[in-house]
């Protein structure tokens, strides 16, 4: 269907974009369809296409969310494009005209915003045929420009020579402190993962604010607050199998050290902890601060549970996320029955055994 660049370009870069965010489009399917009948739902969308298409206003706000979708695009293609087993492309892609690399890219950028795309397209269809004609050119000028100029950027960062001897603006100030071990996976987060825990973090507080709406008549219920933590630590799930990744490939030694596996359990609360800091604060703001620790303490647990199960599953991603919809739904159906508490140490619990069983045995290979 496409030329034989941007094949090559699909199947490394684009397969690999969804695989490693299937966990966040799950999340967010869940989150647009879950509400409602099936005709509900299909009314709802039409009546909020409508609504941006027809106040320009409210079409900023929606071109700045596909903007920040096109950034984390071109963050997660950019940091692949340095990988390693990626080194060939500098040469094949150099061979071909600029104009063939472009367009290549822009295939591979349209295939990675296929979600955005196919939704906006439908709002141009919606605005053609409500006669909203210069909104359904501006929209289309819009994504074809997204499109393109992220096909330009791919194509300069090719074509350009490496500094390997770079340093991020994250390591050079943090550079002179000493780093805990359970930190180290933290600088990793915000050295080289920083546009998916910003949108992760955007995605917590837009949930956390919906359940709050969606139930304003029983907010006061704390299963309304339990059901939006839940949501919270189902969207971290894909920094969860980050962590396990960045165990394989860098702190494998830590197998040989003379810690407890108490201890190196113990390290990771305070690992996913830190990551969960900024919703701590929020609970802290927004609710008596012992109903915050207990929620905060919820979310940490099931974050726990989660990340525990790949010590049985390996990286096997399509096991996990199965592993996480099945915790979703459990959990949920327990704090419908008001049993956050001992969802708490049901989690905790076998997080930590499932821990000390399979620590050892954990020899998975790194995903590529």
């Amino acid at each position: 269907m496409f030329n034989p660049l941007a094949n090559v370009l699909v199947k490394v870069f684009a397969n690999s974009f969804y695989k490693a965010h299937a966990g966040i489009f799950l999340f967010l399917l869940l989150t647009l369809l879950g509400f409602g009948y099936f005709g509900s739902v299909i009314a709802f969308h039409k009546s909020l296409m409508l609504y941006f298409i027809a106040k320009p206003l409210i079409m900023i706000i929606v071109f700045g969310v596909l903007l920040l979708y096109t950034l984390k695009c071109l963050h997660f293609i950019s940091a692949k494009i340095y990988q390693v087993q990626q080194q060939f492309l500098f040469y094949s892609v150099n061979s071909y005209a600029k104009t063939q690399q472009i367009y290549a890219w822009v295939i591979v950028q349209s295939v990675v915003s296929i979600p955005i795309l196919a939704y906006m397209l439908i709002s141009v269809g919606l605005a053609i045929s409500h006669q909203y004609y210069f909104s359904a050119i501006i929209i289309l000028v819009y994504l074809a420009a997204l499109l393109l100029l992220s096909a330009l950027f791919y194509t300069w960062q090719i074509n350009k020579l490496i500094d390997g001897h770079k340093s991020t603006l994250i390591l050079k100030l943090t550079r002179p402190f000493k780093k805990p071990f359970f930190s180290l996976y933290v600088y990793h987060v915000f050295n080289s993962l920083k546009i998916k825990y910003l949108i992760i973090k955007l995605v917590s507080y837009l949930t956390i604010t919906a359940v709050f709406l969606l139930f304003a008549d029983v907010k006061t219920d704390i299963r309304v607050a339990s059901i939006a933590m839940l949501a919270v630590a189902t969207a971290h799930c894909m920094l969860v199998l980050e962590a396990r990744q960045f165990e394989i490939t860098f702190l494998a030694f830590a197998r040989t050290l003379p810690i407890s596996r108490f201890k190196l359990f113990i390290s990771q609360m305070g690992t996913y902890g830190l990551l969960l800091f900024p919703e701590f604060i929020w609970l802290l703001f927004n609710l008596p601060a012992l109903t915050a620790l207990g929620l905060f303490a919820f979310c940490l647990s099931i974050i726990l549970m989660l990340s525990s199960s790949l010590y049985l599953l390996g990286l096997d991603q399509e096991k996990y996320f199965k592993v996480v919809f099945a915790t979703f739904v459990i959990t949920f159906m327990l704090i419908l029955f008001n049993l956050m508490c001992i969802s708490v140490l049901i989690n905790v619990s076998a997080a930590y055994l499932i821990f000390y069983l399979n620590y050892y045995k954990f020899k998975e290979s790194p995903i590529t």
